[in-house]
């Protein structure tokens, strides 16, 4: 990659990576624009992006930096801010004088598709969906762009928006990689590898190939990388773009363990469909039957043919207050993948909203306590809504028969 090459890429990347204000936010987190900053709030930890702060003057740097932290503060959370290379040098510096400290400093890379090639041993690279054994491989590895466990619960694992490859050597696992892609950028972001192996670098060319007729295909593959990773990719046809460099501060406190929503990984959700299907009775089917045998005690109503939302505004104050505090609920979307969410960290200001509804929207809706002692059940072809569990039918029923009228079953009795 010649210097009027390197020049471009990095202005596309500039451009287009730093700062990208996601079109969703990941699950359980907020995204806010700050000015020029885009704030992302996890719950467990915040992140501060932004492009080039080219017109940003010394004392615009710093009442920038004290805000954020100010932000962070408010919610115990660390925040980690990159700075590259190319940033005019008074950013690191109004960082370093608020108090964050510098990882050591690593090559942002990047390389054409069609410079990579494709290599000989493809063969060997697998796309998978991450169980034990990759998860502890990653997490035991090298430093990333972005770890695999804040990659999956980025939704990065879901609906193809992203992509984890495994390498084979033998049968035997011998690496694992990871990358996404914004269909409205041209370059595809690799969160990490285990390994320096090249096989990996070059798993990404699905992710280039355009997924709807009007997005383009991504022109070039992006990494960071040091030491033998570096060497690597240069090898491989990866160029610098420039160097870079996370900064981290913590505030006082201490930050939670979990966000407040996450997705339902497959080896958490499915054990749930199979004990409705051998307790409840779970049976989907499009023919109106119940398709659910609701415990004892349950009360069943119909639902209006017109959407409302009165039975999810009725339903969440009681679902929060039943759940004691540090403890969560699911929701589930037959499917489709679920929540884990956390009822006292949603829906409120300042917070990620509320993880699914109860009226059903073409699916089968659910809420459930994790040991299923009360949940709601919405039936999109009978059109009904059942909810059971002492606790919450005693907090709901009244006020769900008021705006749903008088309930087509209950069941009072085992």
């Amino acid at each position: 990659m010649d210097r009027s090459e390197q020049a471009r890429v990095w202005g596309a990347y500039a451009a287009q990576v730093r700062g990208l204000v996601p079109e969703w936010a990941p699950p359980g987190a907020v995204v806010e624009q700050d000015g020029p900053l885009v704030r992302t709030h996890y719950g467990t930890h915040g992140t501060v992006g932004h492009r080039p702060l080219t017109h940003t003057g010394r004392g615009e740097l710093a009442e920038l930096v004290r805000r954020q932290q100010e932000a962070f503060a408010a919610r115990s959370e660390p925040v980690e801010w990159k700075v590259y290379g190319a940033d005019a040098p008074a950013l690191a510096e109004e960082l370093g004088a608020a108090g964050f400290t510098a990882d050591p400093e690593r090559s942002l890379m990047a390389a054409g598709f069609a410079a990579l090639g494709r290599g000989t041993d493809e063969g060997r690279v697998r796309s998978v969906v991450p169980g034990t054994t990759l998860r502890e491989m990653a997490a035991s590895s090298d430093p990333h762009e972005t770890p695999l466990a804040e990659f999956e619960a980025d939704g990065g694992c879901v609906y193809g928006r992203a992509e984890v490859a495994l390498l084979l050597d033998g049968g035997r696992v011998a690496a694992v990689g990871w990358a996404r892609r914004d269909p409205r950028t041209e370059f595809v972001v690799v969160g990490g590898v285990t390994g320096p192996h090249s096989e990996l670098l070059r798993a990404w060319r699905q992710l280039a190939e355009p997924r709807h007729p009007k997005t383009p295909a991504a022109t070039h593959c992006v990494l960071e990388a040091e030491g033998e990773l570096r060497e690597v990719a240069g090898a491989a046809g990866f160029g610098e773009l420039t160097t870079v460099r996370t900064y981290r501060w913590s505030p006082p406190g201490s930050p939670a363990a979990t966000r407040p929503v996450r997705w339902l990984r497959d080896d958490d959700e499915d054990p749930l469909w199979d004990r409705l299907e051998k307790e409840f009775a779970f049976d989907p089917d499009t023919d109106g039957s119940p398709g659910f045998d609701a415990p004892a005690p349950s009360v069943t109503w119909r639902l209006k043919d017109a959407p409302t939302d009165e039975p999810d505004r009725i339903l969440r104050a009681s679902l929060r207050a039943l759940t004691p505090a540090g403890q969560r609920l699911h929701w589930l979307d037959w499917q489709h993948t679920g929540y884990d969410f956390d009822p006292h960290r949603v829906g409120g200001s300042g917070e990620p909203r509320w993880p699914g509804r109860a009226y059903p929207n073409g699916d089968y809706y659910l809420y459930l306590h994790p040991d299923l002692r009360f949940g709601t059940f919405g039936h999109p072809w009978e059109r009904t809504l059942c909810v059971w569990g002492a606790g919450l039918l005693a907090a709901v029923e009244a006020e769900l028969t008021e705006v749903l009228g008088e309930p087509l079953r209950r069941r009072d009795t085992p």
